[in-house]
């Protein structure tokens, strides 16, 4: 299985930890990608190598695609990819301002999705057919979107629909959430 994980300047690394370490661990093709950039500078400032282009990639060979937030980019090679990623059946995913992208390349419509917005606020560029509904993530034929501080329900999510054993789902919201306890000396 290839998994694409889209990438731009100021994302959040936070939000693809979880995902990205569970697809490695099962063996899965994990494939960095970006618009044109080889070398990406996530929000904290750590920069990561591009594995390839948009431009130098099949979007039939994507079985999942991942797009985190941050300080979304939206560009048109993105919202196509997305586009004929939805139409190949690929399994999408968008956390935070990801749910961005998704929303600009028109997969949302008719579908139930989430984000990082807020119910007082008004925002013009959410789809007026979709179904917003703010809960902390969704999931809908193919395409799981998720607050940020939803990332662990939104890894298991993509992994549990591309049809890898998740195991316990509670078990991992305890072993991720629980603080950590510790006796100092």
């Amino acid at each position: 299985m290839n998994v694409a994980i889209y990438l731009y300047d100021n994302y959040y690394e936070t939000e693809l930890c979880i995902p990205t370490l569970m697809f490695k661990q099962s063996k899965q093709n994990v494939i960095i990608i970006s618009s044109e950039q080889e070398v990406i500078t996530c929000v904290d400032g750590k920069r990561i190598l591009v594995d390839k282009k948009i431009s130098e990639i099949d979007p039939k060979d994507i079985d999942v695609l991942i797009i985190p937030g941050g300080g979304a980019i939206i560009k048109d090679d993105i919202v196509q990819l997305i586009k004929i990623c939805e139409k190949n059946g690929a399994i999408i995913g968008g956390i935070c301002a990801g749910v961005d992208y998704m929303i600009h390349a028109g997969i949302l419509s008719g579908r139930k999705y989430t984000g990082y917005y807020e119910k007082d606020k008004t925002y013009d560029h959410l789809p007026t057919d979709g179904i917003l509904t703010y809960s902390m993530y969704e999931s809908d034929r193919k395409m799981v979107t998720a607050k940020p501080e939803a990332y662990l329900e939104f890894a298991l999510e993509l992994y549990h629909l591309a049809g890898l054993d998740v195991g316990s789902v509670d078990g991992y919201l305890e072993w991720f959430k629980a603080p950590f306890c510790w006796k100092a000396n």
